[in-house]
């Protein structure tokens, strides 16, 4: 465009020259130049970036508030169970399972089972008798003195009975001089520590009286070596 302009110029000039005689400089010819494309277009390119915000002043705005932290849910601590009860006969069935004779005595295996749905807890010594068919007491730890009666010592274990769980232990019985005459079969009772109450074995093969081997009416022995699972 501009050397068209200039081009165009030049012709007038010398039209007129001819014409007139005139000659016109060629520096005036110079400002008779138009504006280039290039100029005016660039003009509204640099005002439509001198209006549009740049990337930095979008992204300048105030932060979000971070989300509050989510408390951890504190553990429940779980109940301390309680200690088991003692064991009373309410609680139990026994049943002496054999007996076997050992040198003038008899031992009797008893077998002590939870018969209701609590289980309890076995510890310490019980009164033992020695009781035949007919009820009658044969023999009875209590002629022992303090050690034949139902106790609990310090060092005894605890063995718990669960629900239809059993422990057993054997029961010692020698030198029979009463005056009583038996009835057949014999069995063991239990008065067991802590206010237990009374508790009758189920007879089992073999039960009988041991023999005397004192002064008639001598006081007999009866034992146990304690509770095993």
């Amino acid at each position: 465009m501009r050397y068209a302009a200039l081009t165009l110029g030049l012709v007038v000039t010398l039209v007129l020259a001819a014409c007139g005689g005139t000659v016109i400089p060629s520096s005036a010819l110079s400002m008779t130049a138009l504006p280039s494309a290039a100029g005016t277009a660039a003009a509204p390119g640099a005002s439509a970036a001198s209006a549009s915000p740049s990337p930095g002043a979008a992204s300048a705005g105030p932060s979000s508030p971070r989300p509050a932290p989510t408390p951890k849910p504190t553990a429940t601590p779980k109940p301390t169970p309680k200690p088991l009860a003692a064991c009373t006969s309410a609680q139990l069935t026994a049943k002496v399972t054999g007996w076997q004779g050992a040198m003038g005595s008899q031992i009797a295996t008893v077998k002590l089972t939870g018969a209701t749905r609590t289980a309890c807890r076995l510890r310490g010594t019980p009164r033992l008798q020695l009781v035949d068919a007919g009820g009658h007491v044969l023999l009875d730890s209590k002629t022992a003195g303090a050690s034949g009666l139902p106790h609990v010592s310090p060092g005894d274990p605890a063995l718990t009975v669960a629900v239809g769980g059993s422990v057993t232990t054997m029961v010692r019985v020698a030198n029979y001089c009463g005056a009583t005459v038996p009835v057949l079969p014999t069995t063991i009772a239990f008065i067991l520590p802590s206010s237990g109450g009374r508790l009758v074995a189920a007879a089992g093969p073999g039960g009988g009286a041991p023999p005397c081997y004192g002064s008639p009416g001598s006081a007999g022995l009866i034992t146990m070596n304690g509770w095993a699972t």
